[in-house]
């Protein structure tokens, strides 16, 4: 062999030496998280949809949008097909919330039942935002869906949010109008909040603790821990309320009796009912009976679906309001022709229908005797006047009657 020969073989021989040394070997796999109480799993961040190449074929139509929710039975096949599996889990805590809910099942199929048009409503806005079911469930926790509901040290509403919180995602709340108690904007805003730290934590549960503990106290405790996990069960990460670990615990419980019915004696409504959607109120109607006659629809229903606006519509407030679909032809806008508002329909110009669900009070009226006369409760009238048992009432206050 030539020296030109001998000297080509040596540098081929150190190049393939060279490459069997840069070969890489696989790491062993991680340790799989063991499956104790309740399965653990790490947060992992929301992962952004890869750039597609362009198609090379005119693309499909988009599949046409799901069906309108209007029964129980559709409402809670969809709500289940959005759960995040495992739904139902192990462990002692979250078994106590499934015994404490299915422990009562006429008193939870009937808050269920009651709740199936704003249930259908916050379905459907999870379901556009492409969120967790579980996010569903929230204000059957807060406030047992009552849009009207006010908890102590502040919150309020669907969502039972603070102030400071409904603020900072654009809800007003001032002086003759807190949007809190509309479940138009409290839900737009608390699912932009949601939307925000799932996008952040990217796990429901720690979406969750983040609503109710404050994504702040959150980070710092995934921080000081060192560890991404999270469980209600396991009080993961550690150093949060307690209140937070069942806040994670119930929605887990709630969400495993709507799935898994049968399995814990229970049956689910599955009554029809008209489904709800945001309608704009037009400029020149401040009454709610006016616009309640300008939609078709009985005033003491947009009382009911919308307890910001009880007392009218305030200048400068958002006109967003609930209102039952009246058809495929409803509009978003009330029509051009409505009847003006103040126009006479019976005496004051108001619906005879409007007036009898109205008490006027008058001397000695006390709010017991109200209830016992109208064949509510207290509670119930307190809580739909915004009113405080303990003050007396005013002559000449005009108290809005539930249904």
């Amino acid at each position: 062999m030539s020296r030109r020969a001998a000297a080509r073989a040596l540098v081929a021989a150190l190049g393939l030496a060279a490459l069997a040394g840069c070969v890489t070997r696989p790491a062993p796999p991680e340790p799989a998280v063991p499956s104790v109480e309740e399965p653990i799993e790490p947060i992992t961040p929301v992962a952004r949809p890869a750039r597609r190449a362009p198609p090379m074929a005119p693309a499909e139509a988009p599949p046409p949008p799901p069906p309108r929710i209007a029964d129980g039975q559709a409402l809670f096949e969809r709500l289940a097909a959005g759960l995040t599996p495992p739904v139902c889990v192990r462990g002692d805590h979250n078994r106590t919330w499934r015994r404490r809910y299915a422990g009562h099942p006429t008193a939870l199929e009937r808050q269920l039942r009651q709740a199936l048009p704003l249930l259908g409503y916050v379905v459907e806005a999870v379901e556009d935002r492409d969120l967790p079911g579980e996010f569903a469930l929230i204000p059957l926790v807060e406030s047992g869906f009552r849009p009207e509901a006010r908890g102590p040290g502040g919150p309020a509403g669907l969502w039972q949010m603070i102030g400071s919180t409904a603020r900072n995602h654009g809800v007003q709340v001032r002086q003759g109008y807190d949007g809190r108690l509309s479940p138009v904007d409290a839900t737009e805003a608390a699912l932009d909040y949601l939307a925000a730290l799932h996008a952040e934590f990217g796990d429901w549960r720690a979406t969750a603790m983040a609503y109710n503990a404050g994504e702040g106290r959150l980070r710092r405790a995934l921080a000081r821990d060192a560890d991404r996990r999270v469980s209600g069960e396991r009080r993961l990460p550690t150093g949060l309320s307690g209140v937070t670990y069942a806040y994670v615990a119930k929605l887990h419980a709630l969400a495993c009796l709507i799935a898994e019915p049968e399995r814990h004696g229970l049956s689910l409504p599955t009554d029809p009912f008209v489904p709800l959607e945001a309608r704009t109120a037009p400029a020149g109607i401040a009454r709610l009976d006016a616009l309640a006659r300008s939609w078709g629809t009985e005033p003491a229903v947009l009382a009911r679906w919308n307890p910001a606006y009880r007392n009218g519509l305030p200048t400068g407030a958002p006109r967003r309001l609930l209102a039952p679909v009246v058809g495929k032809g409803a509009s978003n806008e009330a029509s051009a022709s409505a009847t003006p508002d103040g126009a006479d329909d019976g005496p004051e110009g108001r619906s005879a229908d409007f007036e009898s669900r109205h008490h006027t009070v008058r001397r000695g009226d006390t709010l017991w005797a109200i209830a016992r006369r109208y064949g509510t409760t207290v509670r119930a009238i307190a809580a739909m006047n915004q009113l405080r048992v303990d003050r007396p009432l005013r002559v000449g206050q005009r108290l809005h009657l539930p249904d």
